[in-house]
């Protein structure tokens, strides 16, 4: 298979080949929703940026399997307005997949398209891996139920709504309204643009002194309230073990770490063993020198 470079990025075929794609992935990951055909259309016209984006910057690989990296991008998009609609359901399918990556328990296949599917591991594990928390362990045991009652295997999107069901959780409502909340996907330059000005604010932040990023990462959110190193990872910024040496922990433990982000003050002041005031006063330390160094607001 060819790969894809930059200089694919204004072949109209490329957009050609991935609408189809993206439509696919956008009735699968969105059937039990209802979703206006206005939203729809821009789900799909933000996809088409995004990839856009990607085959423009001169810094990347190629890519090598278009239609598999489309559908990933796609489900990207959706999954970033979920978290704008409905946190509550967003911050659930994190937990979900965490269970589900960090317990033998459960098994998880990436079908053709990107389509993600799980299910019961059919033979026990002799290495027993199992979440640690009481939250996750109860969260677990209502994965088990729902697949052991229902189908054996199930869309991560249907499990995660099966638990928001039993857990009094509801399915993101989405609106007309809604359309602001994805980017304007009106050009390519300006995304290029804000992906050049986050590498810029991120080699700041390598430059912050330990404790300053420990206290500005691991509380930094969004405007839903989830954290944001997942976005960082997701726009290709920064990587997790890339965001694990930032912050001097161990992999490992940076990811049991990754399910409780973001991290409250006081959970910070205790893994620096100072104040919660000093965990504040150091955070603000660090957006006032990022601040001055990139000319942002803070």
């Amino acid at each position: 298979m060819r790969e894809l470079s930059r200089d694919d990025a204004l072949d109209g075929d490329v957009v050609a080949r991935a609408v189809p794609v993206i439509e696919t992935v956008i009735r699968r990951r969105c059937r039990h929703w209802k979703l206006p055909a206005d939203l729809h259309d821009d789900l799909r016209s933000e996809a088409i940026v995004r990839l856009l984006r990607r085959l423009s910057d001169p810094e990347l690989e190629p890519i090598g399997a278009l239609d598999e990296y489309v559908a990933g991008l796609t489900s990207c998009v959706i999954d970033d307005l979920v978290r704008a609609v409905s946190p509550e359901w967003a911050r659930l399918k994190h937990r979900v997949r965490y269970v589900l990556n960090h317990d033998d328990r459960f098994q998880v296949a990436t079908l053709a398209g990107g389509q993600i599917r799980c299910s019961l591991q059919r033979t026990a594990s002799i290495d027993r891996n199992r979440v640690k928390t009481r939250a996750a362990t109860q969260l677990a045991q209502t994965m088990i139920e729902i697949l052991r009652e229902g189908e054996a295997e199930r869309a991560v999107d249907e499990l995660v709504s099966e638990v928001a069901a039993r857990t009094g959780v509801e399915d993101p409502i989405f609106s007309s309204a809604d359309r602001h909340l994805l980017s304007p996907a009106t050009s390519p330059h300006l995304a290029a643009e804000s992906t050049d000005s986050l590498r810029q604010l991120w080699s700041e932040i390598l430059a912050l002194p330990l404790r300053q990023r420990l206290a500005l990462l691991l509380n930094a959110r969004d405007a839903a309230g989830d954290s944001i190193l997942p976005l960082l990872v997701a726009a290709q910024i920064v990587t997790m073990p890339d965001l694990a040496e930032t912050l001097e922990i161990e992999n490992a433990e940076f990811e049991r770490l990754w399910n409780e982000l973001p991290l409250i003050d006081a959970g910070i002041a205790e893994r620096l063993q100072i104040t919660r005031q000093q965990v504040i006063n150091l955070r603000k330390a660090a957006r006032d020198r990022l601040a001055r160094r990139t000319g942002r607001s803070r």
